[in-house]
């Protein structure tokens, strides 16, 4: 295992506005000049822009790694693209054959990982805790514990992820649906208020929520009977964070085969993935062939924090050796 010492930098200022990720790159400028110049570490970069690339332009030694989280934009890509190594890593299989595809290089893969919340798989306790919930959230509208038993769409609300498809899925399939996610930040507030009506419009299979807490998201996971993605064919979901969430509480994921839910999904095991909305209807009704020990026993190992920590250090560790071509790509 790499015995040096792992030294965390903030590479990115957690903010959306203009400019933030070259503001905060000057911040940390020096501090990755004076230690990592000579290659005797791995800086790790994350951001969009990679700035940090402009020193490894400047100090051939530097031995740095990009880990891509979504699709190339090639104004993002100039520094990057711009040294003998950029070492460029994507979060899926799909991804990464994407990325190389794309930018013409060698592009390796490494899964997202998430922190494990506490499993007791104590259904009933889970659904109580759903349904004081709903009644602070002011949903509860008389219905009864069987009635709550929804699936979930947990994703940014974005026209590509397909929102308004896994409404359509769930009216037609006579089942009622939360639409939680992120609405703040996105490109499209049309689409935002498209999917607001839709749910109005729903006769009360679909209910909007928008961007919630952390505590409120739990008590939605483990109040579901599954998660549903359903995104767009011409876009490529990276990863798909949401399905490794859901299955981390034990819940199954129903989702249109794209990007990361391929390396996700098992048929069967933890959720199903379709070639069509309705192919995906049709699986709905076997979602309780999944057990909730499965799901969970997937995320365990394949995308917890520390299976992808260990898989980080194993490429540091090559790359710091730096006696192997394969991991100077």
């Amino acid at each position: 295992m790499l015995r040096s010492n792992v030294n965390v930098v903030e590479t990115i200022e957690p903010s959306w506005e203009e400019f933030a990720e070259e503001k905060h790159y000057l911040l940390y400028k020096n501090l990755l000049e004076r230690e990592y110049s000579n290659g005797s570490g791995i800086v790790w970069d994350s951001t969009n822009q990679g700035y940090a690339y402009l020193l490894a332009k400047k100090y051939p030694e530097m031995k740095i790694l990009h880990t891509r989280q979504g699709m190339v934009n090639f104004p993002d890509f100039k520094y990057i693209l711009d040294v003998k190594y950029p070492r460029v890593i994507g979060v899926s299989r799909v991804h990464a054959k994407y990325l190389a595809h794309t930018l013409n290089l060698n592009v390796k893969c490494i899964h997202n990982g998430i922190q494990l919340p506490p499993w007791n798989n104590k259904g009933d306790n889970d659904q109580n805790e759903n349904n004081n919930n709903e009644k602070q959230h002011g949903n509860n509208n008389g219905k009864t514990k069987e009635e709550k038993n929804y699936l979930l769409s947990l994703n940014r609300i974005l026209r590509e992820k397909g929102i308004h498809h896994a409404i359509d899925v769930a009216i037609e399939t006579h089942n009622s649906i939360k639409v939680v996610g992120d609405d703040t930040h996105v490109a499209d507030l049309s689409y935002v208020e498209e999917v607001i009506k839709r749910c109005k419009e729903s006769k009360g299979y679909a209910e909007y929520y928008g961007l919630v807490d952390n505590a409120t998201k739990e008590q939605l996971l483990k109040g579901c009977k599954a998660v549903i993605g359903c995104p767009e064919k011409y876009w490529i979901e990276a990863f798909g964070l949401y399905a490794v969430e859901a299955n981390a509480y034990g819940k199954p994921v129903l989702a249109i085969r794209n990007g990361g839910l391929n390396d996700i999904i098992e048929n069967g095991v933890n959720g199903f993935l379709a070639d069509s909305l309705d192919e995906l209807k049709g699986y709905i009704n076997e979602i309780e062939t999944c057990s909730p020990e499965a799901c969970r026993r997937r995320v365990e190992e394949m995308f917890s924090d520390k299976v992808m920590t260990n898989n980080y250090l194993a490429i540091f560790e090559k790359v710091l050796l730096d006696d192997d071509s394969q991991f100077r790509w």
